[in-house]
């Protein structure tokens, strides 16, 4: 009836279901019991009520028409007790002191009660007192009192017969109802335990495999269709981690062919000392490609974790334009080595207080993409602005632009342009980390297409960055 894992004892919710319907529908059987094994003992004290008062009120008209004697009264007593035989009675005619003066009918009832009745007592307390049921009536004419006894214990008997045999008929319903219960959860369960087989057979790498709900009940099917979207978001996330790794290992791989095939061309032969200071600067600029890579992947790792805690943001004071161009040389080094040029300029105070490397990151990424999207001949601009209380950072290109069907999704995490011919295409992930670190520092981050060609990234950052 119930599974356990581990040291717990669990019930099913079968076994819930079946209990839940079978106390549902005892609880309704013994209800209608009481009330109807109430209804009948009412039934039975009702009809004894009207048998009595009739019965009393017949013998006492009798005696006010006859004269009085104690002849008179036995022989009207005897002759109603005659007439009267169902249920089983008896009757006594008393004078006001008590004396007896006829009785007749049942003589075990006549035995039984010997001492004039009280007319006050209810007759639902002598329906069961001793088994008899008793009336009376007074008659002021001669001074007769009117006493008639009715034995109940036949009603008493067919009264227990009837709660017996609706307490028999209750322990069978619990059972039948138990047994129901179980038929009618295991068979509206039976869509969920098929969606639980088959959920076992469905793998995250089986190509789209998914529940099959057309046949399944509505609650079933909701389940149902909340797990094929947990397996769609799970399956959608696998494979971004798949193209995350494709690409890592495909940008980390490239500058590591560089340093190699460099490294060993140069060993082929003597060169000039300027040669190798050439050749160790163009190494340096592919070790900074691989560090910023792998920057860049710590720094997704940590802001998407599954439940960030909210942590202290590092704040400095710090000039931002200062930075910019001290970090960016390695940018221009790159660019010109492409042929593309990187401008940059100031106005305004561009000073604020924040993380100076996550700032830096950010801008460092926007040129490293505005040159990796533009083609020989082309120009990077980067403009630094103080406004009030903000710092705006401008970066424009004269590349392709941003594809109509990315719009904001650029920003997300996987999602990159179109891959060029001849070059190796980014794992999506730089936009995504600009983003992320703009929000921990209160900015903003959008871009616009310019309308000759090429795309301008503006990151707006407010001069006292959030504590948290």
């Amino acid at each position: 009836m119930s599974s356990k894992t581990g040291a717990d004892t669990r019930w099913s919710l079968t076994d819930r279901l079946t209990v839940l319907f079978a106390g549902a529908t005892s609880a309704l059987i013994a209800l209608y019991a009481v009330w109807s094994a109430y209804f009948v003992f009412d039934s039975m004290r009702g009809d004894l009520d009207d048998f009595l008062e009739h019965e009393s009120q017949e013998l006492a008209l009798v005696l006010s028409r006859s004269d009085g004697s104690d002849a008179q009264a036995l022989l009207a007593t005897e002759d109603i007790a005659e007439v009267t035989s169902e249920p089983p009675c008896a009757f006594r005619v008393r004078r006001a002191d008590g004396s007896i003066v006829a009785e007749a009918g049942l003589a075990a009832l006549l035995e039984a009660i010997e001492t004039p009745i009280d007319p006050e007592a209810s007759t639902r307390e002598r329906f069961w007192s001793d088994g008899q049921m008793t009336a009376t009536l007074d008659e002021s004419r001669f001074g007769f009192a009117v006493e008639v006894f009715v034995d109940t214990r036949s009603s008493l008997t067919e009264l227990q017969r009837y709660l017996l045999s609706a307490l028999v008929v209750f322990l069978i319903a619990v059972v039948l109802a138990g047994l129901m219960g179980r038929w009618v959860a295991a068979r509206g369960l039976s869509g969920l335990r098929e969606v639980v087989a088959r959920a076992g057979d469905v793998e995250f790498l089986s190509g789209g495999a998914r529940l099959h709900l057309d046949k399944a009940p509505a609650e079933v099917a909701a389940v149902g269709l909340a797990l094929n979207q947990m397996v769609e978001r799970i399956d959608s996330g696998l494979d971004s981690m798949r193209t995350f790794t494709a690409g890592l290992a495909h940008e980390l791989r490239a500058p590591l062919q560089n340093l190699v095939g460099e490294i060993e061309v140069v060993l082929l032969s003597h060169r000039e000392p300027d040669e190798y200071r050439t050749v160790m600067k163009s190494n340096l600029d592919e070790l900074h490609e691989l560090s910023d890579a792998v920057d860049n992947m710590i720094a997704f790792c940590r802001t998407a974790a599954p439940q960030p805690q909210v942590t202290q943001v590092q704040r400095e004071a710090f000039d931002l334009a200062d930075e910019v161009e001290l970090r960016l040389r390695r940018e221009q080094r790159s660019g010109e080595r492409k042929g593309v040029k990187v401008e940059i300029s100031k106005t305004g105070n561009t000073e604020l207080v924040a993380d100076r490397e996550a700032c830096l990151r950010v801008v460092r990424n926007l040129v490293g993409n505005a040159v990796h999207w533009s083609s020989s001949g082309g120009k990077v601009t980067v403009q630094l602005t103080g406004r009030g209380d903000r710092i705006v950072v401008q970066v424009s290109d004269e590349g392709p632009g941003v594809p109509s069907e990315l719009g904001e999704r650029v920003f997300e995490p996987f999602v990159s342009g179109r891959q060029r011919e001849g070059e190796r295409a980014g794992y999506g992930l730089g936009l995504a980390i600009c983003r992320s670190a703009v929000d921990q520092q209160g900015g903003e981050l959008a871009f616009e297409n310019l309308p000759d060609r090429g795309t301008m990234f503006t990151a707006s950052f407010p001069r006292r960055a959030p504590a948290a």
